[in-house]
């Protein structure tokens, strides 16, 4: 089974939105980098994933992990080039998959930070729901001690597709692009 938030998951995501044709038509106005921090996983990391839309179709994305606390992860500033970037515990982001947590109950609590132009995530809403609820829609396993013990797919260093790309200008990661 797919463990949740991990780059496995990431890649089933994107493959899932991008095949998705009532989502490509009604979110062609989702452009732009989504970012998302989710803290202290399962298995003691912290993650990051990037989301680029164009026009409704992911087009590039990335993910990494590492060791919790990850300072560097949860210190960086916020780039304003982006669309927007959610921080919050993985718990969090776990009930709002399951749907044990409303968006707008998240967005009030002082553990999730929300960054970006708020007018204009207002607006994007209907698509953004659109992107979770395909998401939300893979199916997870959400308590794991290692991304690597999978029973389903392993993806080793040599089969596993890699390239730097930069999280904040200052520092390189993984990427998940396919």
């Amino acid at each position: 089974m797919i463990k949740y938030y991990t780059k496995v998951w990431l890649e089933e995501c994107v493959k899932r939105v991008n095949a998705d044709s009532v989502f490509e038509q009604d979110a062609k106005k989702l452009n732009g980098t989504y970012v998302f921090r989710v803290y202290d996983g399962p298995d003691g990391k912290d993650r990051v994933m990037t989301w680029v839309f164009k026009q409704g179709k992911i087009t590039d994305q990335a993910y990494e992990a590492q060791t919790a606390p990850w300072q560097e992860l949860r210190s960086a500033p916020f780039n304003p080039t982006w669309a927007m970037r959610g921080s919050c515990p993985f718990n969090m982001m776990a009930a709002l998959n399951k749907g044990e947590m409303t968006p707008m109950r998240a967005l009030s609590s002082p553990h999730y930070k929300l960054e970006g132009n708020k007018m204009v995530l207002m607006q994007l809403m209907r698509p953004m729901s659109m992107w979770n609820d395909i998401c939300a829609k893979v199916e997870v396993t959400y308590e794991f001690t290692s991304e690597d013990d999978t029973t389903s797919e392993t993806i080793t260093a040599e089969s596993a597709p890699s390239e730097s790309v930069s999280v904040d200008n200052n520092t390189s990661r993984e990427s998940a692009s396919n």
